[in-house]
């Protein structure tokens, strides 16, 4: 079995077991995963850093600082890393809360070979598509400081599902200049319709697919702002 885990991952095993820290090592070895191993929570934290890639196997129950603890620690770094649990009987209540805090995975001991390499790439797996999402968040963010405050207001005022002559009344402006400022926004974003603009504006703000096109059918039933002329 070849790991399928980025080079720069790692498997962080704390553990205060002697015998377990070993045997999961030996197990990770033997498909060619990084490890690091840690007999205290307090040892692991002292050298950690939160953008560090990989995932954590952590022993529940350990002397001084608990493996709740150190996840609660992890969490107000602000580190993204999945977190796997390791119970003993009996601590299942426990796993379950620490899973609704953000834990990915809980295994109770003894552990079956097998079933703890396929969750750590389960984890690592994961840790990726994360590790790939923020990059790509962060790529829409460069791009989008390539806008103009007049073009980012434009841009917001269509993504609020207002078509070219409601913004033109809104900020005061010629229908014209709303659309050369919304043609120039697509150009500097490399898109070709404001569906692709208000897309891509949205994933870069966490929403969910399918909202460009909720946004793209309002600007068609929205109305339009009365004349000018007619309300002189």
């Amino acid at each position: 079995m070849q790991s399928s885990a980025d080079d720069k991952s790692t498997v962080f095993i704390v553990d205060d077991d002697d015998q377990v820290r070993r045997w999961v090592g030996r197990l990770l070895d033997e498909v060619d995963l990084p490890h690091a191993e840690f007999s205290t929570a307090e040892e692991f934290l002292e050298v950690f850093d939160p953008s560090a890639r990989g995932c954590v196997l952590l022993d529940m129950r350990m002397p001084g600082m608990g493996g709740r603890v150190l996840h609660e620690n992890l969490t107000d770094m602000g580190a993204e890393i999945p977190v796997l649990f390791m119970t003993g009987f009996g601590e299942v209540s426990v796993a379950v809360e620490a899973l609704q805090k953000g834990a990915v995975e809980f295994i109770e001991k003894p552990m079956r070979a097998q079933d703890l390499l396929d969750r750590v790439q389960k984890a690592l797996q994961l840790d990726a598509e994360q590790h790939e999402q923020r990059h790509q968040q962060e790529e829409h963010d460069r791009i989008l400081d390539r806008l103009t405050p007049r073009e980012h207001e434009v841009v917001e005022l269509i993504l609020k599902g207002f078509t070219n002559k409601q913004i033109a009344f809104e900020l005061s402006v010629s229908p014209q200049a709303i659309d050369a400022r919304k043609n120039n926004a697509m150009r500097k974003l490399g898109l070709d319709s404001v569906a692709e603009l208000v897309a891509f504006v949205m994933r870069t703000r966490g929403k969910p697919k399918g909202t460009a096109k909720i946004w793209a059918a309002s600007t068609k039933r929205r109305k339009e702002p009365p004349d000018r002329a007619r309300r002189s």
